[in-house]
């Protein structure tokens, strides 16, 4: 260790004075604090870009993430369920041009049959489901790749999970156009 000795102390302040500004500008250059939801999700190493550009009152977060193997779209929504408000996380694999996850965060429908949006069979029905075709929801079985079978009971909640997945793909295929 280094000690400087000068008169006054001011080579120690100036170094103090260089920490300090080096503090602040690597705590600045971290950019936006990324949501806790969507840090579970991304790898450390990854390049995390907030689009602002493309949030708007539903979609209140957009996040790019990529590295060597990922070039994903995060988009955190907020839908009208039959309740409330549902919040939830869209997973975009921007290579495969579908979706990889979607995840509830928050809901307070009914706890017979509304809260089973949150169960993985539920939610895996969306996953490598084409961003480019709009999806809707059916009630028995699905005929077609575009189609999510709703939860037995709660089609309305079902339905709000879906057009938040269909909100989330149209802001995509914004993002991708540009």
């Amino acid at each position: 260790m280094y000690f400087f000795i000068c008169k006054g102390g001011g080579a120690i302040k100036n170094i103090k004075l260089v920490v300090g500004l080096m503090i602040v500008c690597l705590l600045s250059s971290c950019g936006t604090k990324i949501d806790k939801e969507v840090q579970e999700v991304i790898k450390e190493d990854c390049t995390v870009e907030r689009l602002k550009k493309y949030e708007n009152e539903s979609i209140y977060r957009i996040y790019h993430v990529t590295d060597s193997e990922n070039n994903k779209i995060i988009q955190l929504i907020e839908q009208n369920g039959f309740v409330d408000k549902i919040k939830m996380m869209v997973v975009i694999d921007c290579k495969e041009d579908e979706i990889e996850q979607i995840k509830i965060l928050e809901h307070n429908e009914s706890h017979d049959y509304g809260d089973l949006l949150t169960e993985e069979w539920f939610l895996e029905r969306f996953k490598g489901k084409t961003a480019t075709i709009p999806l809707r929801v059916v009630k028995m079985s699905a005929k077609e790749e575009n189609q999510i079978v709703a939860i037995t009971g709660a089609t309305i909640t079902s339905e709000a999970v879906a057009k938040g997945a269909n909100l989330c793909m149209n802001n995509y295929q914004k993002i991708k156009g540009e």
